[in-house]
C-alpha cells in the first residue's frame, strides 16, 4: 500500500521532527530540571505552533467552583480564555477553571504501567468535578445542559513495552478494567503509536511515516476542541470571584407606585409592586401578583384601570 502525503503535512512533520529531537535530548540530561525543560519545548516548539491558535497552552492545576477543589499539577493544559480566563502566574503557568478547560496531556518521558496508573487516576479526579452550568432559564435560574468534561491524555517520548505481545491499550485496560471507566481518552507513544477510546472500542495509528501517531494526536484534538468548548456556552466568571456572603439590601433607590392586593384564601391585604417588562399600556379588570400569598392564595387588586409606563405602575392605587 502506497501512502500519501502533502506538502502542508510534509512542513508538519518537519516541525515535529525538529522539537521531538529536541525533547528527546533533554531527557538524558540528568539534572533536576529536566521535566520542566522538556514541557518547554513540547509547549512552545510541538503544541503551540500546531494546534491551532485560538487554543490556550498553560502548565498548572485546575480548580472547580463549587467545592474550590482543585487537581494535581498538570503538565500541559489546552483551554479556551474566552470562556473563562485563567489566573496566570507567568506567561503559562496559572490556576484554570475546569469550564475553560478542554484538554489535558501528562507528559511522561518513558511511560511505565505506574505512569499510566498515575494519570488515570489524576484523570478520574478531574472528572468528578462539577461545571457551571453556561445556559439561563428565563427567570434567571441555571439551566442544565450537556456538557464534555475534560478529555485526559498521555503524551510520551518512550515506553517501557517492548516486543508484541501487548499493546498500550491493552496495558492501560489492565488497569481500569473490569471495576472503572477508561478515563484517559488517548494514548500517544512517539515513535509506536497513537490510541483513543471511541467510546466503544479503543483504535490505533500506526502510520507508515515518521510521526504519523503524533500527527494524529495533533488533528485529533484540532478535529474536537469547538465542540467540547461549544457545550460549555457562557458560564459567568463572577461566579468564581464574588463573595456569597457580607451581601444585605439597603434603602430604596427611588420611589416606587405601588398597589393594593387582597389574598382569595385568607383575605390578607398588602401593598405590592409589580412589573411589567417595559410595557407602556393601560389595564382594565384586575392586577394578578405572581408570587402567592404566605397561605398560598392568589394576590389580586381590585378592578379597575390602570396605567403602566415603562413597565411601572404611573401612580399609586389604594
Amino acid at each position: 500500500m502506497t501512502s500519501h502525503t502533502n506538502k502542508y503535512q510534509d512542513f508538519l512533520r518537519a516541525k515535529v521532527k525538529g522539537a521531538l529531537e529536541e525533547a528527546k535530548a533533554a531527557s538524558n540530561l540528568t539534572h533536576q530540571g529536566v521535566k520542566g525543560t522538556i514541557l518547554e519545548i513540547l509547549i512552545s516548539k510541538l503544541f503551540r505552533p500546531l494546534l491551532p491558535s485560538d487554543i490556550g497552552i498553560g502548565t498548572g492545576q485546575i480548580v472547580e467552583m463549587y467545592t474550590g477543589k482543585t487537581s494535581t499539577q498538570i503538565d500541559i493544559i489546552l483551554y479556551d480564555k474566552s470562556i473563562l480566563p485563567p489566573v496566570l502566574f507567568d506567561e503559562s503557568t496559572g490556576i484554570f477553571p475546569v469550564e475553560a478547560v478542554l484538554y489535558t496531556i501528562e507528559v511522561k518521558t518513558t511511560l511505565s504501567k505506574k505512569d499510566l496508573r498515575i494519570a488515570h487516576e489524576s484523570a478520574k479526579k478531574l472528572n468528578s468535578f462539577s461545571y457551571l452550568p453556561g445556559l439561563e432559564n428565563e427567570d434567571g435560574t441555571d439551566k442544565h445542559h450537556s456538557i464534555d468534561k475534560v478529555k485526559s491524555v498521555v503524551f510520551a517520548l518512550n515506553s517501557t513495552l517492548t516486543g508484541n505481545n501487548l499493546t498500550e491499550a491493552e496495558r492501560y485496560k489492565s488497569i481500569y478494567y473490569p471495576d472503572e471507566f477508561p478515563y484517559l481518552i488517548s494514548i500517544c507513544v512517539v515513535g509506536d503509536a497513537y490510541w483513543f477510546n471511541n467510546g466503544r472500542v479503543w483504535i490505533y495509528h500506526k502510520g507508515e511515516n515518521e510521526y504519523d501517531e503524533v500527527l494524529s494526536l495533533i488533528g485529533g484534538v484540532s478535529n474536537t476542541y469547538k465542540s467540547v468548548a461549544r457545550s460549555r456556552n457562557y458560564p459567568k466568571l463572577g461566579k468564581y470571584i464574588i463573595s456569597t456572603e457580607g451581601w444585605g439590601a439597603g434603602p430604596t433607590s427611588r420611589d416606587f407606585n405601588g398597589i393594593n392586593v387582597t389574598c382569595n384564601m385568607c383575605g390578607t391585604e398588602s401593598i405590592q409592586f409589580p412589573h411589567f417588562g417595559m410595557q407602556s399600556i393601560t389595564i382594565n379588570g384586575f392586577i394578578n401578583i405572581e408570587e402567592p400569598c404566605v397561605c398560598g392564595g392568589k394576590l389580586s387588586s381590585k378592578e379597575g384601570s390602570y396605567k403602566v409606563v415603562n413597565g411601572e405602575l404611573a401612580e399609586n392605587y389604594s
